[in-house]
């Protein structure tokens, strides 16, 4: 009962924070879906990313933690090629193929995967969480743009542009500021450290109401079969081959929920937006952003649960 408590707590808050901001952009004027991504997607998260790596020894940390970094990085890599190999075999519409590979292999991890882990193990054991995503965020939207510049309908071959877009990426930006400040240990000032903390602070609960805002359930009709056999990989057949590896690798508690959390975390929203722009099927893409934000509560409480049980997350 116990373990069904703990788990519960650290999955709720993400679930009421998104039903919270689907009702006030949906149902009242109080917010601005879009100029409110903005600003948590340049100002907040850029904080949060970058205090929870300076405020760390990245050094020792980065050192112990190698193994796992490696793991997920190539874990990736590997991935996106085997999607790139099977998915154009299996799936007949060409402007869905670049949807599905990106929708199988990208995660909302920057939003999730810090949030869980902070939610149940505190703010100074997202670390691991931190280092993961100044890794994965552009190698997420790197691997994103090859997808559907190679199987979309508008094709991107202006490399340069893309190297750039993703350079000038807030998230990447922060994240890499917070390694540099950490290991040269530099120091901002009190007043600029307690600003960009308490911005910090600020990130997760309007990044989750900012995602239940941007949830579109007119998107659900059609694609049905796709969107369930896509999710199904992603947030069940993927965690049950990758969660094995890092419990074998002796990574517990907090680390191996970040590992965990690198490939069962939902679809990036920005997928949807990128799918568009890319001439790919933008509606099967909205429906695996809704699906799987929804689908996920329910997928990471069981796998929480379960690793509970078993004695590998312990609070």
């Amino acid at each position: 009962m116990d373990n069904i408590i703990v788990s519960f707590n650290v999955i709720a808050p993400v679930f009421f924070l998104m039903v919270l901001g689907y009702f006030l952009v949906n149902y009242t004027s109080l917010a601005d879906g879009k100029q409110a991504n903005a600003i948590v997607f340049k100002i907040f998260l850029p904080c949060m990313l970058f205090y929870n790596v300076y405020q760390s020894d990245i050094g020792s940390e980065i050192h112990s933690r190698i193994r796992l970094c490696m793991w997920a990085a190539g874990g990736l890599l590997i991935l996106f090629v085997l999607l790139c190999l099977i998915v154009p075999r299996i799936v007949t519409q060409e402007n869905q193929q670049g949807v599905v590979i990106q929708g199988i292999f990208r995660s909302n991890y920057v939003i999730f995967g810090v949030a869980v882990v902070q939610n149940m193990y505190g703010p100074k054991s997202t670390t691991t969480a931190a280092i993961l995503s100044a890794i994965l965020v552009p190698m997420y939207n790197f691997l994103a743009v090859v997808a559907l510049s190679i199987f979309g309908e508008k094709r991107e071959n202006d490399w340069k542009k893309i190297i750039l877009d993703i350079i000038k990426n807030p998230l990447i930006i922060s994240s890499v500021l917070g390694i540099i400040f950490s290991l040269l240990g530099i120091r901002l000032p009190t007043a600029v450290d307690t600003t960009v903390q308490d911005l910090a602070k600020l990130s997760t609960p309007i990044a989750f109401m900012i995602l239940g805002g941007d949830l579109d359930f007119s998107k659900v009709k059609g694609n049905l079969k796709t969107a369930f056999v896509v999710l199904t990989i992603k947030l069940v057949i993927l965690p049950l081959i990758m969660i094995p590896m890092v419990v074998m690798m002796g990574y517990r508690d907090a680390d191996l929920l970040s590992g965990v959390l690198a490939y069962q975390t939902p679809v990036a929203v920005s997928s949807y937006i990128m799918a568009q722009q890319a001439g790919a099927d933008g509606q099967l893409a909205g429906q695996l952003v809704v699906f799987s934000s929804v689908l996920s509560i329910f997928t990471l409480f069981v796998t929480i649960f379960i690793l509970r049980t078993m004695g590998l997350l312990a609070v």
